[in-house]
């Protein structure tokens, strides 16, 4: 099956930061692109491309083989491009059924027998929004909106779906509902690209991935095809960093050993560990297991 997006050496700068540079990836129909990477390294802005809220300095944005530069976002969501941007980006003091119908603007499907069929299809996958319809979105709980802010999405009946950072803030048992949500799309033909921090659970649903450093592709390729080593060089900076495991390690009868790491190491340290699930001590001790199991 031919891709659906593709992106081709792909820059994006804001003044004279580069954000992105050279960025290549593909997503084909009825399939889930994890893209990682740390923060600062180029996912958003590369999703914000795809979209068209931003210019790229340089590079190709194909969908279905044709080039979507110069589009505007508008007219890019008319092609079947939804966005669903970190933080949600719902209108807090608006109800839940407008801010569906909000989804629906533009698309000229508002108020049209196609219109409510499309949020009826949206209300059947989140019952929770159904509850909720003359609710303020603002007043719901993180997890409601960020089903709303899918679910607004999703009104637009869209072929490929942008999703940025969706399990931000979340609880592990909302998050955990949310990636199950992201395979059923997966599985009605709807592509989607996910930036996302949870690399555990994102490479559980995802098809493909490619891991982002710095604006640049480092690894690529099914989540059986990336390794530690990949992983450990965009969450930790590489350079000689030991090998991070994905597999639980067990830390029955461990000893205490201190360790004075600098400011800077500490920091990826606890970065990695909140994107892991776990705690600073824990991911201090797996990286100290791997580091050793390879001497």
């Amino acid at each position: 099956m031919s891709a659906l997006l593709e992106v081709r050496g792909l820059r994006v700068t804001y003044g004279g930061v580069v954000a992105v540079r050279d960025v290549s990836l593909s997503v084909r129909p009825g399939e889930v692109l994890a893209v990682l990477g740390a923060n600062g390294a180029g996912k958003t802005s590369t999703l914000r491309a795809v979209s068209g809220l931003v210019r790229p300095a340089a590079g190709e944005v194909l969908l279905d083989g044709a080039s979507l530069r110069g589009t505007s976002p508008e007219a890019v969501a008319r092609q079947g491009v939804a966005h669903v941007p970190a933080g949600r980006g719902i209108f807090p003091t608006l109800s839940v059924a407008d801010n569906l119908r909000m989804g629906l603007y533009g698309t000229g499907r508002d108020g049209t027998p196609d219109g409510r069929a499309a949020v009826e299809e949206v209300l059947e996958s989140f019952p929770i929004l159904r509850e909720r319809q003359a609710q303020a979105a603002g007043t719901m709980s993180g997890g409601q909106q960020q089903q709303l802010a899918l679910g607004r999405a999703l009104v637009q009946r869209p072929r490929l779906l942008l999703v940025d950072e969706m399990s931000m803030g979340l609880s592990p048992t909302v998050v955990a509902d949310l990636f199950a949500l992201v395979a059923g799309l997966r599985d009605r033909g709807l592509a989607v690209v996910m930036v996302e921090q949870f690399v555990g659970q994102a490479l559980q649903v995802a098809d493909r991935a490619v891991v982002l450093e710095q604006g640049q592709v480092v690894a690529s390729g099914t989540p059986d095809e990336l390794s530690s080593d990949d992983l450990a060089a965009a969450y930790l900076g590489g350079g000689g960093e030991p090998s991070v495991t994905v597999r639980p390690a067990p830390l029955s009868a461990a000893e205490s050993l201190p360790v004075d790491l600098p400011g800077r190491d500490v920091r990826k340290l606890e970065q990695w560990a909140a994107e892991q699930g776990i705690t600073p001590r824990q991911a201090a001790a797996r990286l100290l297991a791997a580091s050793l199991e390879r001497t």
